[in-house]
Parts: C-alpha cells; structure tokens; sequence
C-alpha cells in the first residue's frame, strides 16, 4: 500500500476528510527515518498508522476545542498533536523533548509545514515529581509513551485542564481528585490491536 493510501485509508475509516500536510508530514517522516531511525516503522502503512491513527480518531470525535492550547510531553515525532495542529488553525501546542535529533526534527516540520508561529518545541525533560512547563496551564496535556499511564496522570493534572492518556485499550487506574471525562475505542487497521484514548479532569466541589 502506498503512503497515500495508507493515509486516505485512516481518514477514510474515521470518517474525516485528509487534512492539508499530512502527504507532507509523512514525507519528511520518512525521509528522517530512513537517515535516523526516528520511528520503528518498517512499511508505509506502519508509519501512516504511527502519524495519524490516533489523530484521525480524535479530529472525528471532535476532541479538541477551536483555540485550545495542547501540551505534549515526550513528543517524540510529533504524533498525534502535529496532525491535530494541521486540521484545525485555530490550535496551538508546545512540544517538549529531550532528544536533540528529535527536537530538530520536530522544528524542521513545523517550519515547512507552516505551523511554527502556533508551535513551541523545548528541549527538556519533565521532573514527575514536579512537572513544570513553560507556558502552563495548557487546556490539554499528552504524553504517548513517554510515561505509564499511571504515572502520566498523577503529573497531567498539573500542566492542564484535561489530560489524556493513550492506551492499548486498557482503563488506567486514576487518583480520586480525577473523573474520566470521554474516551475513544478504536483499533489499530494492520493488527486488529485495540486503543483507547481517555480525557481525565479533576473534579470539582459537589461532583461525586
């Protein structure tokens, strides 16, 4: 399968149209992948489902509200938020990353992609023990697999509004100032592996 099938595919299945430089964001993906190893990917349909599955699902249920600002901690290459930044203008994000070959992979993209102006990438990391990130609060916070999902919501909440947490279709077990606000099942096409995404906020006075 082609790169631009194995793209239209993903969008075709969730049900959205192919947002403008995604074609684009896949070439250069693999163009650094082939020189640098950024991803595990070993066929177009691998690395369109590593770029894009998780934010074709989450442009289709409508996720991430017009000028939400997105944190994304261990960005890696840039999935799912780069995708997310293209569908919607309105968006902006901070990409945080220790990896220097990453990080200019990351700021190379948002240049030819046009997104740089609504795109911050800091080279660093995030201490779990008290996470700090220029630009807090976000209204949203990910990580993919940077951390257990465990551990990603004990230091979400104090970054954003809303943290999600990527998963292979499993419940995280959350601390009890957090309630699970949405999640997205869905599964990955090549193997059939279930995913979820969940959205966890804190709760507030009353909500039981």
């Amino acid at each position: 399968m082609s790169a631009a099938d194995a793209i239209g595919a993903l969008c075709s299945d969730a049900g959205i149209t192919e947002p403008e430089g995604w074609a684009t964001y896949f070439d250069l993906a693999q163009s650094w992948d082939a020189r640098t190893d950024l991803t595990s990917a070993r066929t177009d349909t691998e690395l369109a489902e590593i770029l894009f599955l998780d934010a074709a699902q989450l442009i289709r249920g409508g996720w991430s509200e017009p000028s939400a600002s997105l944190v994304d901690v261990g960005a890696g290459v840039g999935a799912p938020t780069i995708p997310i930044l293209l569908a919607d203008e309105t968006l902006s994000a901070t990409l945080v990353e220790p990896r220097r070959i990453r990080i200019a992979f990351l700021r190379t993209v948002a240049g030819a992609l046009g997104i740089a102006a609504r795109t911050m990438t800091l080279e660093q990391k995030v201490d779990p023990a008290k996470p700090v990130v220029e630009g807090e609060p976000f209204g949203i916070a990910l990580s993919r697999a940077t951390f257990a999902p465990e551990d990603w919501l004990q230091i979400g909440p104090d970054l954003a509004e809303e943290v999600w947490v990527l998963t292979a279709g499993t419940t995280p077990q959350a601390p009890d100032a957090l309630y699970l606000s949405r999640r997205l099942d869905y599964e990955v096409p090549s193997s059939g592996s279930p995913r979820s995404i969940l959205a966890y906020r804190r709760l507030r006075a009353g909500m039981i």
